[in-house]
């Protein structure tokens, strides 16, 4: 109930439109086969941010064309598209707009429709379950520089990569490590070009455990500042936008053995 009357009032303090996404929100896209979902979705945005275009699409190929004619800033993409077009359409947008913000989104918790959504590109994960204005408080979060996420999701992700790291503690980092199959070798040639330093390894394996920035600082003995020009320099090397995608990244790479 406290919960719901915090939502209720951040939607009643929703900001001007020139003050949200840092005033470079111009666009959004809604891909949805679901015309009542969709079209609730497109009034969550529209009340966040007024007089701003929102676009619904009804399919992947729709969606290509849109993208195609006009700019955007966020998409928002339903990942039980027909045919897995969800995931395909949010690598696309990864790969051909980097610059937009993408968020993955569903009825309800399945926990393979998220994890085809983070593989590919998005920053978040939405429960269109949830009520308008906890949707509408994760949303604004994207405004801070936040991923978007149902509690019920992020507490999951957050239990996997704490059993992840639970099985291995923080060694002492080996930059040139052996190449030990020909499977990693995109892996080890990105590593032997310096993707990341040392110490940015470290910062990145310590995030895996769940440790906030703060905790990072104290840790290793700097600032919060530098811990996270750092987080965003690891960010920028792997080609992701959020904590999530870069331990997946990570674990991709084998970065956090």
């Amino acid at each position: 109930m406290e919960m719901n009357m915090q939502y209720a009032a951040a939607v009643r303090h929703v900001p001007s439109a020139a003050q949200l996404y840092g005033g470079v929100f111009h666009a959004a896209l809604i891909v949805a086969d679901d015309s009542i979902a969709a079209d609730r979705m497109r009034r969550i945005l529209a009340e966040l941010v007024p007089h701003r275009r929102v676009v619904i699409a009804s399919g992947r190929a729709e969606a290509l064309n849109l993208l195609a004619a006009l700019p955007y800033d966020l998409v928002l993409v339903d990942m039980r598209l027909p045919g897995n077009d969800g995931a395909a359409l949010l690598h696309h947008v990864r790969q051909a707009y980097p610059r937009i913000e993408s968020i993955g989104m569903s009825a309800t918790d399945d926990q393979e429709l998220v994890n085809a959504a983070i593989a590919a590109g998005a920053i978040g994960y939405l429960l269109t379950e949830a009520n308008d204005a906890e949707l509408a408080y994760l949303l604004r979060s994207i405004e801070r520089g936040g991923s978007p996420m149902d509690s019920r999701i992020a507490r999951r992700i957050l239990g996997s990569i704490a059993a992840y790291a639970k099985a291995r503690t923080i060694e002492p980092i080996r930059v040139q490590a052996p190449v030990p199959s020909s499977s990693e070798q995109a892996s080890a040639a990105r590593l032997s070009q310096g993707l990341l330093s040392p110490r940015e390894l470290k910062v990145l394996r310590l995030i895996a455990q769940g440790w906030s920035n703060r905790q990072i600082a104290d840790a290793v003995y700097l600032s919060v500042n530098t811990i996270e020009f750092h987080a965003k320099s690891i960010y920028r090397k792997l080609s992701v936008k959020s904590r999530t995608q870069a331990v997946h990244e990570a674990m991709q790479h084998g970065l956090l053995n």
